[in-house]
């Protein structure tokens, strides 16, 4: 992903999830690509799903610089709902575990919520071999939890 691509980004995950996880997309993306004007790594990297007229899909890689180093968590990862159901999901998910299993990375954490908006979600983490890893309860506004999926990439090496 390159700066350019934000607002097509945050276009896609607005389409994808949300209105305000888009807008959490956009300040993400601002605070990335100004830590790289500056060059300071700010442990993320993002990787997009080009197609002939838009972006069809965006997966990221994100190491906080504190935790464990064999730890990387999915950051943002949405793909264009005209194309849910053939496949691409997991296409990229499995690209960017690919990515993160060559960077040396051996456990593959996602953060997702609880509420009914994101269950899909839910089920295609599960149907990709991730588990329930924890929760933090009424980590939402709304009340909803925050849900932790792990997955040992050794396992699928």
């Amino acid at each position: 992903m390159v700066e350019s691509d934000i607002d097509s980004v945050v276009n896609l995950i607005a389409r994808a999830m949300n209105l305000d996880e888009g807008n959490q997309a956009r300040d993400t993306f601002a605070f990335h690509f100004s830590c790289k004007r500056y060059g300071i790594d700010d442990g993320r990297t993002y990787y997009v799903l080009p197609g002939p007229a838009a972006l069809k899909g965006i997966a990221g890689l994100h190491h906080y610089h504190w935790g464990p180093q064999e730890n990387v968590w999915l950051a943002w990862f949405a793909l264009d709902p005209s194309l849910h159901g053939q496949g691409l999901g997991k296409f990229l998910l499995e690209a960017v575990a690919t990515k993160a299993r060559g960077l040396g990375f051996t456990k593959f954490f996602i953060e997702t919520y609880s509420t009914p908006a994101f269950a899909r979600a839910r089920a295609f983490y599960q149907a990709q071999g991730f588990t329930q890893a924890g929760s933090i309860h009424s980590y939402l506004p709304d009340g909803g939890n925050m849900v932790v999926f792990s997955k040992d990439l050794t396992i699928d090496a």
